[in-house]
């Protein structure tokens, strides 16, 4: 095998090339906007591994003239005034071609002006709220699928169930997470002509007791937690110990190490959906999944995502050689599909993907096992 150092050598002892000024690759730096210190900073650091993740492989796998990409940092804790101050640091720097972030809701939403104004491409790899795309901004691209969609998808999977609920109910808080999905839930129910009950109550100080008595007045024969694992699962032993023994639902916020770790046996046979797919059966994830666990550990739906989110980043640079954020997103603009860790993407004029997917999961002698995707695709191999 000719080495780098040979290759040149051998060029230019062919006189023609030999006159050639072959410029050292570029550096293309992706910016990165998550909570690297504070309550949230371990999920912030996930997010910033996954980035990280994807350009120490994509560096490592470059041609001789290929760019170069590096990760700037900026910790913004997952507060609404840190994360305003730290998008205007990330889009005053002229180096910056695309950012990656932030973690929640309601610090993203509070930033999207200060990067529609500077032309600065968004992408999104944790935030499902359904307001993150209906601001009509174009420079914001989410990979998650959103809450409204999520909501319907689930709602196609419950009733294709060989025993599919005749009286329905869902359970969702007043807080911020919840209330798209249960929207998009009952919505899907409605359209088969069955209605859903739903009870919603507290988040700040929610009364366990009180709605789970108010569900089970109507008797459900199935209900759905639109909500998470730390807020809502205290719940469903309150509904056990009340006498329901009927089946459950809920959403990503329930792909949660803390539904197995200590709600498992009162949610035995639970489904949960998730915009994270089991990537053990996708093939072309194999190598970018080893590479990543061996250096930054497991693999969780944030990393995966935002490592997606630097593999859209890094494809759309490479393909157009796009080094400036208005050039790189006009390039994202124009469409086309995007191969990546978590699935194929093809995004929408609002951001939001075209033909989202969704995965099933249930919990099975106290661990998640998977079921099945929404939409059969190649992605996986079953």
């Amino acid at each position: 095998m000719i080495s780098r150092g040979e290759f040149f050598a051998g060029a230019g002892a062919l006189g023609t090339l030999a006159a050639i000024d072959v410029p050292y690759n570029s550096t293309v730096a992706i910016g990165v906007v998550c909570p690297l210190s504070g309550p949230f900073r371990s999920a912030g650091e996930a997010l910033a591994n996954g980035v990280r993740g994807a350009i120490d492989y994509q560096n490592r796998l470059r041609a001789g003239f290929d760019k170069v990409y590096t990760v700037r940092t900026f910790d913004d804790q997952n507060s609404v005034a840190n994360a305003i101050v730290n998008a205007q640091f990330a889009v005053d720097d002229p180096t910056i071609v695309a950012v990656i972030g932030h973690l929640g809701a309601k610090d993203t939403l509070a930033v999207l002006q200060t990067y529609a104004q500077a032309q600065m491409p968004l992408i999104v790899p944790a935030v499902t709220a359904d307001a993150l795309t209906s601001q009509g901004y174009h420079n914001v691209f989410r990979l998650p699928t959103r809450d409204l969609v999520e909501g319907q998808l689930l709602a196609k999977f419950v009733l294709a169930a060989k025993a599919a609920p005749k009286v329905p109910h869902v359970l969702v808080q007043d807080g911020d997470y919840g209330a798209d999905v249960a929207t998009g839930y009952t919505q899907q129910f409605s359209a088969q002509k069955i209605d859903s009950r739903v009870t919603v109550f507290g988040y700040a100080n929610p009364d366990y007791n009180g709605a789970a008595d108010a569900v089970l007045t109507g008797t459900p024969d199935h209900i759905m937690l639109a909500g998470t694992a730390p807020d809502m699962g205290p719940i469903i032993q309150i509904l056990r110990d009340k006498g329901y023994t009927g089946p459950f639902a809920a959403p990503q916020g329930f792909f949660d190490a803390l539904t197995v770790g200590k709600y498992a046996k009162a949610c035995d046979g639970i489904v949960v959906s998730t915009s994270m797919p089991y990537l053990a059966l996708a093939p072309t994830a194999f190598r970018q999944l080893n590479d990543y666990v061996g250096s930054y550990g497991q693999l969780v739906p944030v990393s995966a995502f935002a490592y997606a989110a630097a593999q859209i980043v890094m494809s759309t640079v490479g393909r157009t050689g796009a080094s400036q954020r208005a050039t790189l997103l006009s390039s994202l603009g124009l469409g086309g599909n995007y191969t990546t860790i978590v699935g194929s993407f093809t995004f929408s004029p609002t951001g939001d993907p075209i033909d989202p997917e969704l995965y099933f999961y249930t919990v099975a002698d106290g661990k998640f096992s998977y079921l099945k995707q929404a939409h059969p695709s190649a992605f996986l191999s079953r």
